[in-house]
């Protein structure tokens, strides 16, 4: 009696069926496990020419898997392709799984042999451009004109060299190197690494000092970034977002890639909607092949630190290996000054007075509140109930109410009328200086003028004796804040202008002046010490705020005690408590998960978001500590 009852009782039909297996060139990415390439066993009714039965696989099929899948087609074909019954032959895709397959189809009377199946692949793309919602899959490099295995091959072994070399490690996007390739008669263009906020890895190519100037100091609009003549960057990616040819070639010819997340994938994008992203010519691939070992070399045996987060300038000559032989170039750093100054001044929300530090981008999302319009109410409130409150000079008061005003407006315009008029009532109105600063300063030089007119405002509305008698508990007196607002927007105005040791000053003043810290001025202050190598003052401003169980604090401690001693038990104590108060942190600074963009709206306590803010913050500080990681590492 037949094994499959069920497929055996089904009633036998003059046709033709065919069964094969397909891998998808689509990938499957699941959270915690690396991606894999699904297969899939099609059953066709090739006398009709319809899919009657299909299955999905993690692994490659087998026999029996290509055997369930032709039962199952039998007993209960796919919707709209006819009713169950059995073909009376089956041709097979494979010819290695006939052998298997003939006895027990014929159980069931039904015959079995081998044929290629070449409509199993078309019917696989329509699935695969489905699934990519009609989005055509970028080309290889091996399709582009000129481009060779070696050449390609070349340009997968200096991003290999590049990946392992950790640029991003050392430097920001906005420290350049102008490279020269070859280095007489080639055309200079500015190479950018990023990565140094864990977020993209990679190399940034900009064929002008003024294109890169444009990037990184803003415009109006992010194609306004992109070179009429096409941005080349090389990205490292995991495998999944590589184009499937460039897949194929890399099994093929074993191409080098350095880890997981390392693929490496060069790309253009130009200005334009329609067709604005391609892979790079021969040229910009050898170009690219060149840059690639430059920067590796400069970072690993020319960087010399110049102190401040710096280093040294230099213009040499460098020997480079390709795929065509040894080339020459000239390296300059830095590549060229930024005009900070002029950079476009856009104050932290905390500056702004808002409770958290996300947008609104959705419609159905709560509009994020200021905490400044609370203020006019509560000073309405201490003062009926007869406590001082406020300035006491009048002009001042009448000034301060139509700040009040201000921050309740939602009216740019109106904001900024009533800011001058506040201004014109009285020049010791310290809001009416932060909310220009905000909102009108245009760069961040002219944002620094207008804090620091503010500071100084506050500092006379309020008086000498005000700071002899009161400092440690500013921020509980209402007629501080003002003055506390334009201090700490001071403080990051100077922070982005790269002077640093300013910034600090004011930081550490605004933590004496009101010890409760409610701006959470310590932690621009914690990562100013970081990258200043202060690591004194980093540990006595963590002990002064010992009772802190942020992951920031916390983890940051951690990395103190590691940087003063070394593994041991105090560093281990540390980490052992920022362990327990986030689990989350770890796959971030180990590399084993990027920081996501964008970041999370929110944060809670303990929670995978806080640690991504936090990895956002000081992943570099971890990966600039030797043995930091690898101690981390050890830990878990």
């Amino acid at each position: 009696m037949p094994r499959h009852p069920k497929a055996a009782n089904r009633p036998q039909v003059p046709e033709l069926w065919g069964a094969g297996v397909v891998q998808l060139r689509l990938w499957i990415t699941p959270d915690d496990a690396p991606p894999t390439r699904p297969y899939v066993v099609m059953v066709l009714d090739l006398k009709h020419g319809m899919v009657v039965g299909s299955e999905m696989f993690d692994t490659a099929p087998t026999p029996a898997d290509v055997h369930t899948t032709l039962l199952t087609a039998m007993a209960k074909p796919m919707p709209g392709t006819g009713r169950a019954r059995r073909p009376e032959r089956v041709l097979v895709g494979e010819a290695t799984f006939v052998a298997d397959l003939q006895p027990k189809l014929a159980d069931i009377s039904v015959a079995c042999e081998y044929q290629d199946l070449p409509m199993l692949p078309e019917i696989a793309r329509e699935l695969e451009l489905f699934s990519r919602e009609g989005e055509p899959e970028l080309p290889g490099l091996l399709s582009v004109k000129g481009v060779t295995p070696e050449l390609a091959q070349g340009l997968f072994a200096a991003a290999a060299e590049f990946y392992r070399a950790e640029p991003w490690v050392k430097l920001t996007n906005g420290q350049t190197f102008a490279l020269r390739i070859p280095a007489k008669g080639g055309a200079e263009w500015i190479a950018s690494v990023m990565g140094n906020g864990g977020v993209e890895y990679g190399l940034a190519i900009y064929k002008s000092w003024a294109m890169f100037e444009k990037t990184f100091l803003g415009a109006d609009s992010p194609m306004e970034t992109l070179d009429p003549q096409g941005s080349l960057v090389l990205f490292y990616e995991s495998v999944s977002a590589l184009p499937f040819d460039d897949y194929d070639a890399i099994t093929q010819h074993h191409w080098p890639v350095a880890a997981e997340q390392a693929y490496p994938m060069p790309m253009v994008f130009k200005p334009g909607d329609d067709d604005n992203v391609r892979r790079p010519d021969a040229a910009e691939l050898r170009w690219l092949e060149a840059a690639l070992r430059a920067v590796a070399l400069l970072v690993r045996d020319h960087l010399h630190p110049a102190g401040q987060g710096d280093y040294l300038p230099l213009d040499v000559t460098l020997t480079l290996p390709t795929h065509a032989g040894e080339k020459q170039a000239q390296a300059r750093y830095p590549g060229g000054q930024l005009p900070r100054e002029a950079q476009p001044a856009q104050p932290e929300p905390w500056e702004a007075g808002f409770e958290d530090d996300a947008e609104a981008d959705d419609e159905d999302d709560v509009p994020l509140i200021d905490r400044r319009m609370i203020e006019g109410t509560l000073s309405k409130l201490v003062g009926e109930m007869g406590a001082a409150s406020g300035p006491t000079d009048p002009k001042l008061q009448k000034a301060q109410k139509l700040m009040y005003k201000a921050w309740e407006e939602t009216n740019p315009a109106k904001r900024l009328t009533l800011a001058h008029k506040a201004l014109a009532t009285s020049p010791d109105c310290a809001d009416a200086y932060v909310l220009l600063a905000e909102e009108e300063a245009d760069t961040l030089a002219r944002a620094v003028e207008m804090y620091r007119q503010g500071m100084e405002a506050g500092e006379r509305a309020l008086g000498p004796d005000y700071f002899k008698h009161e400092a440690g508990h500013f921020w509980g007196l209402l007629e501080t804040r003002p003055y506390m607002r334009a201090r700490a927007g001071l403080a990051h105005s100077l922070w982005e202008l790269n002077r640093r040791e300013e910034a600090v000053e004011h930081y550490q003043a605004l933590l004496k002046l009101n010890e409760d810290d409610n701006q959470g001025a310590r932690y621009s202050l914690l990562t100013l010490l970081l990258e200043l190598d202060r690591d004194a003052d980093l540990l006595k401003l963590l002990a002064q705020f010992k009772d802190d169980g942020m992951a920031e604090w916390l983890y940051t401690w951690a990395l103190a005690e590691f940087r003063k001693n070394g593994a041991g038990k105090a560093a281990d104590r540390r980490l052992k408590a920022a362990l327990k108060q986030n689990q989350f942190v770890p796959p971030y600074l180990t590399g084993r998960k990027r920081v996501p963009n964008p970041m999370p709206p929110y944060m809670g306590w303990g929670d995978d978001d806080e640690a991504a803010h936090y990895a956002a913050h000081h992943l570099n500080h971890w990966r600039r500590t030797p043995g930091a990681v690898e101690w981390l590492k050890g830990k878990l």
